[in-house]
């Protein structure tokens, strides 16, 4: 028995039943369902998984940047404390020191909260 199908062929050592056993299937006719089904299924996963594609990589991307933004006031409330350590008076001395520091924290707070709501909409679409 021969199948032709997909532009392929393919030989099944046996008569129909032999092929319909192999396809898994009782008659020809679910032969074709099958095949039907399976051709019109993939169009869809792929415009599917396109979209998903393109706002996955979109979500990567706002990642990328809350995360540059959570490394660079990192690195600035770092350098407050250390010039805190070393200098306490003269740090806080400046003009609304504090009013910015507190400001930075939570800023990186916020940012903090932002990443793991794009962190769980990645997972949740990978």
């Amino acid at each position: 028995m021969y199948e032709f199908k997909d532009h392929v062929i393919r030989e099944y050592l046996g008569d129909v039943d032999y092929y319909l056993a192999e396809r898994k299937v009782e008659n020809l006719r679910e032969v074709e369902k099958r095949d039907v089904v399976k051709k019109e299924v993939p169009k869809e996963n792929k415009k599917q998984s396109y979209e998903e594609q393109k706002k996955i990589k979109a979500l990567h991307n706002k990642l990328s940047k809350v995360e540059a933004s959570i490394n660079k006031l990192e690195r600035e409330i770092k350098v407050i404390d250390v010039d805190l350590e070393i200098n306490y008076e003269v740090t806080v001395a400046k003009t609304n020191f504090f009013d910015e520091y507190q400001g930075k924290k939570n800023t990186l707070e916020q940012l903090m909260g932002e990443w793991e709501l794009v962190q769980e909409e990645i997972d949740l679409l990978s």
